[in-house]
């Protein structure tokens, strides 16, 4: 539970790993683009700050959290300069960097002061050392639980790919469905449209499954749950679905 006072790290890591569940579960809704900021403001809410600014700051800082823990040895330049980033947004939001454990402090620091070739390379250590417990405890039980978010919501977004170039897409699209109902805060943001055909397919007869996700593939790519939703849609329809295996 998130204290109204002063967030500690712990608080901060927490956040980001409902930041990263929210963000990838819109992602995979095909609202990601559409209802970003939204997702940021909740983050933020928590905060002393009276300010806007301020609460901008914070969810970079969330975001920057998230930006170290996504990467893997092998990212791309462009993951690695979004880190540096994510970590010059950090230093200066003095309120949240002072809350960092020092080793963690100095490792965002080298991190946004790095060259371009190092960033990846810098980025991917504060991951892996939150990760093996050198930030402390509490810190490495936040990483872990935002790891294993983003890996679920990855495969969350493949099955949406798949389904959306299947055929047969009403029992992939029905597990989609049932895992963005579990998550009501997440589930409220959609369009109420949308909100009403998931919930119509989560509880559709087996007999009945192709139809609705058609229904709802259909209406994403004509516009019918707005135009970013739209837009998610046909970039995933693009997308060839994931050999079998």
């Amino acid at each position: 539970m998130v204290k109204p006072s002063i967030p500690s790290m712990k608080t901060r890591i927490g956040v980001g790993a409902a930041a990263v569940l929210a963000a990838g579960a819109m992602a995979v809704a095909g609202v990601g683009a559409a209802s970003a900021s939204s997702n940021a403001t909740p983050a933020s809410a928590t905060s002393p700050s009276p300010t806007a600014t301020t609460r901008a700051h914070t969810a970079k800082g969330f975001g920057g959290l998230q930006a170290f823990l996504s990467l893997t040895a092998n990212s791309p330049q462009a993951a690695g300069d979004r880190a540096a980033k994510a970590a010059a947004a950090l230093v200066n939001h003095p309120q949240v960097f002072a809350k960092l454990p020092a080793a963690l402090q100095a490792d965002v620091t080298t991190l946004k002061d790095a060259a371009p070739a190092d960033r990846v390379k810098d980025a991917y250590k504060i991951k892996t050392t939150a990760l093996s417990g050198g930030y402390g405890a509490e810190i490495q039980k936040r990483a872990d639980a935002v790891e294993k978010a983003a890996t679920s919501m990855a495969g969350l977004r493949q099955e949406l790919r798949t389904a959306f170039n299947s055929g047969n897409p009403g029992a992939g699209l029905q597990q989609v469905a049932d895992q963005l109902i579990s998550h009501p805060k997440v589930f409220a943001k959609l369009p109420s449209n949308l909100q009403s055909d998931l919930t119509a397919l989560k509880n559709a007869a087996p007999a009945d499954l192709d139809a609705q996700a058609n229904k709802i593939k259909d209406t994403a790519l004509n516009g019918g749950y707005g135009a970013k939703v739209q837009k998610m849609a046909e970039a995933l329809q693009k997308k060839p679905a994931a050999p079998a295996t």
